[in-house]
């Protein structure tokens, strides 16, 4: 655990959106995280045909998610110099979302840029508050693959069973991990309840759609039949797929105040092509709060009007 100063890491409100007044569903009522930002983390009202989907995301002032020679996107904040705590911040506001989230999602290629890769809550007062309110200790750790030749099959967030833990896949993405995966793992049927959140020694695994894809309603349809209310997005080549699936609610996005640029460098979608002049997602702000000069923070809802 760590460690987090609310007083340390508080940020400055500059705008809320009327939008949230009916925001009435606050899965952690959480002192903390209103000392942090002023209110309570609030959502819509869940419905029953699939989670309510957020992410979170910190990218640079010209949107580059990672530096071409440092992969992982937490470089983006812990390399901003003038930042201060700003960074600091910016990991709370993660940790903060995997309190509230029922499950949390990541994929192969995220995962192989850190083997200890777990998505749980590492500040002792949010845990805490998640516990009061009821949810599970852990939000359930999700792995999302096509074929899974991008996840690493000896990551440690396969092998342990202390947080619970998904693989979802594809029909070619299940025959790779049966020529070579080396731990246990069980099928789960999807008309079949089952407790996501059980420990189990063996990887539970769910296979999805026809050949190398996978069918994104039958998943989503799966998860909340199955108690996920609210999913976390750690993965940005899922979130930037859920959006032109229509199935992205919001980015919890912030900015780091430096600058990256280049063609070489990870940004949203950069294996396909981008939405077109007349057929595009807008993305309505919510919030926006500021740490300092050097890191900002922003919340928004997609608007799907055109393209659903």
């Amino acid at each position: 655990m760590n460690k987090f100063s609310a007083q340390d890491i508080a940020l400055k409100p500059c705008f809320r959106s009327e939008t949230l007044h009916s925001f009435t569903h606050i899965p952690v009522p959480s002192e903390k995280i209103c000392r942090v930002r002023g209110e309570n983390l609030c959502f819509p009202p869940i419905n029953d045909t699939r989670p309510y989907t957020i992410a979170s995301f910190v990218n640079s002032v010209d949107g580059r998610l990672a530096f071409n020679d440092k992969p992982s996107a937490f470089y983006i904040a812990a390399k901003n110099m003038y930042a201060g705590n700003g960074s600091t911040a910016d990991f709370w506001m993660l940790n903060a979302l995997r309190c509230v989230a029922d499950a949390a999602l990541i994929g192969g290629n995220s995962m192989a840029t850190d083997a200890d890769y777990l998505m749980t809550v590492l500040d002792d007062d949010l845990q805490r508050d998640r516990i009061s309110a009821g949810l599970h200790e852990h939000p359930l750790n999700i792995i999302m693959s096509l074929d899974c030749t991008d996840v690493p099959l000896e990551h440690e967030l396969l092998k342990q069973s202390t947080v619970p833990r998904l693989l979802v896949t594809s029909p070619k993405g299940y025959a790779h991990i049966k020529a070579h995966l080396k731990i246990p793992y069980k099928l789960l049927e999807k008309d079949t309840p089952c407790d996501l959140f059980k420990a189990e020694k063996e990887l539970p695994v769910f296979i999805s759609g026809t050949d190398a894809l996978t069918d994104v309603k039958e998943i989503m349809h799966f998860l909340r039949k199955n108690g996920i209310k609210l999913l976390l997005i750690e993965a940005p080549g899922y979130a930037h797929y859920l959006i032109t699936q229509g199935m992205m609610d919001e980015f919890f996005l912030n900015r780091s105040g430096i600058y990256v640029g280049g063609n070489d460098t990870m940004v949203f979608g950069k294996h396909t092509k981008g939405f077109k002049a007349d057929v595009h997602p807008h993305m309505k702000l919510l919030s926006f709060d500021i740490y300092n000069e050097f890191f900002t923070f922003g919340r928004y809802q997609f608007m799907y009007d055109d393209i659903i």
